[in-house]
């Protein structure tokens, strides 16, 4: 379901960014209608303290003409933010705990059904969760409230994933590994009760055998030690400004959650007007997409503000961009014919491009078009860092998932385009205001410490499934890389309950909740779909979720 929806927003996204109803279809030859002016040019340490963004119309080049498109203009800041610790949630659950509770012995749905194994270690396993309506619910009494491991034994061929679901919600997701007999698949850090509970299997991709799930005490659960992130980025000549939102990300990390949410429009968006006026609050982390702008793009007449929109939030809001890249493939790569067309080329049906091929030196064109296209992108970042606004970089995500073409590859040669980009970018282009944030979703993919500052997992778990997904998040803390990163949910459908992420220590540092249909209902109204109105308003008026109007003057944060 999520790349079905993702694939829709984001044909629509380049559909709008190419004909443009606010700035014009096909105007190729007309000034863009915003450009970005500094009175600095010093790489973002003190650029763009009085800038705003003029329009093409010098009339409009004012205060007044920018909160006609834009809203107001914020000019007061929190200064009296807690950063006191929140206490982590202790676990009663004494050590050596365990708990093996037979899949035989459950209750079944749909096509699941039981067979005798003497191999097995109850002498029997469950079998036939395959499709929708099948389902594994199996009864487990829990003598103490506290962390557990949920160790499953499945066995399947390699990479099945499946949803686990404790009292009817997901909690998380096995992966099946082993395709000859029953295995280890783990599902770790999972705060329950003491009490009876059911625990569930239901199919994801289905096919899979169980023979039990072992119950034990968490045996690497969360610490505060996971969450004590140094402030220092893997940049070293990362300017002022972009140090300054750094450290106080890494002060809030473990203390809070930010509101985050993908609106393509900025303040002038559907999601930013409905969400302020049905909860009183506005989302802290603005998410946007510089797909308008890669070159395969521009080659169609796809025409962009993206730039703008970000420097708006930043400079004018007071708020923090994350911006992500949904990479068209080069004109020359992309399959564009019928149901392919040019502007869904970022995945892998819509590409010619063979990554493999491309780093590994046997496609020499393809790797100039590539870095021509990174060259292009810089060349817009570069727009951002002369103006002062850091940016959450979050390129070549959710790669291992394989839908994209830069995930339709060997992780080496991903891992090759990523520190390629990154020496480009960094060191090349000299684009001082970027925190990059890596969201490949597994560790064969992570291009390591070095160029890596925020690690970020995108999560679709259903329609209204508001839970911490605390294994995924422990998953990420103690198993990519050697040093203490920040983790965000850099995607999300449902929003997640502040309650539950504060109990589970799955404390992640933002959320990103994708736009239509997640959020939007035809850009319309508020769908509550996915996240209820209910649970959308005490999320953005929670006492642990930071808004816009919360944030510090980011510009001046204290080093």
């Amino acid at each position: 379901m999520k790349i079905h929806f993702k694939k829709l927003a984001a044909m629509c996204m380049a559909l709008t960014m190419c004909c443009g109803a606010l700035t014009g279809c096909g105007n190729n030859d007309e000034k863009p209608a915003y450009s970005l002016e500094t009175t600095a040019a010093d790489n973002g340490n003190n650029a763009g303290n009085n800038a705003v963004p003029p329009p093409g119309d010098s009339e409009e080049n004012t205060e007044g003409g920018i909160k006609a498109v834009f809203g107001e203009i914020r000019t007061e800041y929190n200064e009296n933010l807690d950063l006191s610790d929140y206490p982590l949630t202790a676990s009663e659950v004494p050590e050596g705990y365990s708990l093996t509770v037979e899949a035989e012995s459950g209750e079944f749905s749909g096509s699941a059904a039981a067979h005798d194994l003497p191999e097995a270690s109850g002498g029997g396993f469950v079998n036939g969760v395959n499709q929708e309506g099948d389902e594994l619910k199996m009864t487990a009494n829990i003598e103490y409230s506290g962390f557990y491991d949920l160790n499953f034994q499945t066995m399947g061929s390699n990479g099945r994933v499946n949803n686990v679901l404790v009292d009817g919600m997901k909690v998380g997701d096995i992966t099946t590994t082993d395709p000859v007999f029953f295995a280890d698949t783990p599902l770790n850090n999972i705060y329950l009760e003491a009490g009876e509970h059911t625990i569930s299997i239901t199919p994801s991709w289905g096919y899979v055998d169980i023979d039990c799930v072992i119950i034990s005490a968490a045996a690497n659960p969360i610490t505060e030690a996971d969450y004590a992130v140094e402030p220092t980025l893997t940049n070293p000549n990362a300017d002022e400004r972009t140090r300054r939102m750094f450290k106080f990300l890494c002060d809030v990390y473990g203390k809070y959650s930010l509101a985050g949410q993908y609106a393509d429009e900025g303040r002038a968006s559907s999601e930013f007007e409905k969400i302020t006026a049905k909860t009183g609050k506005s989302f802290a982390v603005l998410g946007l997409d510089v797909s308008g702008y890669s070159l395969g793009s521009k080659a169609h007449g796809s025409e962009s503000r993206t730039i703008e929109y970000a420097y708006d939030w930043y400079n004018n809001a007071g708020g923090i961009v994350q911006l992500c890249w949904h990479w068209t493939s080069p004109e020359d790569y992309a399959v564009n014919a019928g149901d392919h067309p040019w502007y869904s080329s970022f995945y892998k049906e819509g590409s010619k491009l063979d990554l493999d091929k491309i780093m590994n030196g046997e496609d020499d064109a393809g790797y100039q078009l590539l870095m021509d296209d990174i060259d292009n992108m810089a060349n817009e970042l570069a727009r951002l860092r002369d103006a002062g606004v850091p940016v959450l970089w979050r390129p070549l995500h959710e790669a291992s998932g394989g839908w994209f073409w830069w995930g339709d590859c060997e992780p080496e040669s991903y891992i090759k385009l990523w520190n390629a980009m990154y020496d480009k970018m960094t060191n090349e282009h000299n684009l001082t205001n970027l925190i990059w944030v890596w969201n490949g979703q597994d560790p064969a993919w992570y291009p390591g410490d070095e160029t890596v500052d925020i690690h970020g997992w995108d999560i679709y778990a259903g329609n209204h499934v508001d839970t911490s997904q605390s294994g995924r998040f422990e998953d990420m803390a103690h198993n990519y890389g050697e040093k203490t990163k920040i983790i965000a949910l850099t995607e999300n459908g449902c929003v997640m309950d502040p309650d539950k992420v504060m109990n589970d220590n799955a404390r992640w540092l933002f959320w990103g909740t994708w736009a239509d249909p997640f959020t939007m209902k035809l850009g319309v109204v508020l769908n509550d779909e996915y996240t209820t109105i209910e649970l959308l308003t005490k999320a953005y008026n929670h006492e642990r979720v930071l808004t816009l109007d919360e944030l510090p003057d980011l510009k001046n944060y204290p080093l």
